[in-house]
């Protein structure tokens, strides 16, 4: 049993080591920051407000058409000026999608008044001319659903007197009849309408790009798009909703600090010994030189970063500590101690027999003081390399 809890332990010990010497920056908590080239959210709203009226149009052709039809117009990357960006030609950066049954909605919603109105009396419809109420008597009559009816000759059926002769109300609220809408008519009505209303613009398109997905309908319309139309900015990931990514996996801006090692210097110096009996003994040591900046990236070296490291960590007495466990030395066979007493007689302890649990001490203690040590050079303090 308390051999396979040690070598439980040490494989755990092992699966530590290898990680960190694989992935440190993973194991210890360091990422690498992506980005990606997107189409900001504000950026949408302001090429459809300004498209509006232009959308608006496609809109009322498609709800006017002979056939029932779903449309769908998409907003696609245009041939010149999105390659230089790393995006391709043709990709679909956003999508306005109106089913028919929306259509139908649009349709009936703009269709202009007319002069009559109409209700339902038995299960039949009856229409009622809406006579001017000028010089009627005063104060007015008022019907169901506050209407006013000046209706002169006999009642059409299930109409009640509302008091003076030639006023008469339907058994129940009227509705005012509508003509057919004309193109302009359901123009004019989506322009009319606030971006949060349901039938509006902004409402039925949504964001494509790489990570977005097209709806299919019964009548597509591609619409090129300029980048000078749909600005585009780089901005690390996770994306905010609402953004159009045209491009991932980009470089970062300019002007933002990163790890390139742009110029290296290797020295050996080679040593040569000659030994008492003829002999040559040839010693080489090799020194880098390692510099980086990018853009405004700041200009310190390793060399300088790990000293400021070291100065602080002294300072705390850490570093103190790690240098005398490095000079720990482990012996390779434990004691036995003899404990005489007159009562119980010689005892001895043999400490060889616990030797796993000295082990499994060693491992802890060199492992805690790597992970201290890594810390120390590659993450501790505010710098970067």
């Amino acid at each position: 049993m308390k051999f396979l809890s040690l070598m439980t332990y040490l494989g755990f010990v092992w699966a530590l080591f290898v990680s960190l010497c694989l992935a440190p920056g993973e194991s210890l908590g360091q990422t690498t920051t992506q980005y990606s080239r997107v189409v900001a959210q504000a950026e949408r709203i302001a090429y459809l407000a300004a498209q509006r009226s232009a959308l608006a149009s496609q809109v009322a052709t498609a709800a006017l058409a002979p056939s029932a039809a779903s449309l769908a117009v998409r907003m696609v990357a245009g041939p010149v000026g999105w390659a230089a960006l790393g995006v391709s030609a043709g990709l679909v950066l956003a999508q306005m999608y109106y089913s028919q049954p929306d259509l139908a909605a649009i349709k009936q919603a703009a269709a202009p008044p007319t002069g009559n109105w109409t209700y339902s009396y038995n299960g039949q419809t009856y229409t009622i001319p809406n006579h001017n109420i000028a010089g009627s008597p005063s104060p007015a009559p008022v019907c169901p659903g506050g209407l006013m009816f000046g209706y002169l000759g006999s009642p059409t059926p299930g109409m009640t007197s509302a008091g003076p002769s030639n006023w008469w109300c339907p058994p129940s609220p009227a509705q005012q009849s509508t003509g057919t809408p004309t193109a302009s008519d359901i123009q004019q009505y989506l322009l009319a309408q606030s971006s949060s209303s349901p039938n509006a613009i902004e409402q039925h398109t949504s964001p494509v790009g790489t990570t977005g997905t097209t709806q299919p309908a019964d009548h597509t319309v591609s619409q090129p798009v300029a980048p000078t139309e749909m600005p585009t900015t780089v901005k690390p990931k996770p994306v905010p909703a609402g953004d159009i990514v045209v491009a991932d996996n980009v470089p970062p801006p300019a002007s933002t600090p990163q790890q390139n090692t742009q110029q290296q210097t290797t020295t050996t110096t080679t040593t040569t010994t000659q030994n008492p009996d003829g002999s040559t003994t040839q010693h080489e040591e090799t020194q880098a030189t390692t510099s980086c900046a990018v853009g405004s990236h700041e200009s310190r070296t390793f060399g300088t970063v790990l000293q400021a490291h070291q100065t602080t960590w002294e300072l705390s007495g850490l570093l103190g500590t790690l240098n005398l466990l490095k000079s720990l030395t482990w012996p390779s066979t434990l004691p036995v101690i003899a404990l005489p007493s007159a009562f119980f007689g010689s005892q001895q302890v043999d400490f060889n027999q616990w030797a796993w649990f000295f082990t499994v001490l060693r491992t802890l203690v060199i492992a805690t003081a790597s992970i201290a040590a890594y810390r120390i050079i590659f993450v501790g303090g505010q710098t970067s390399t």
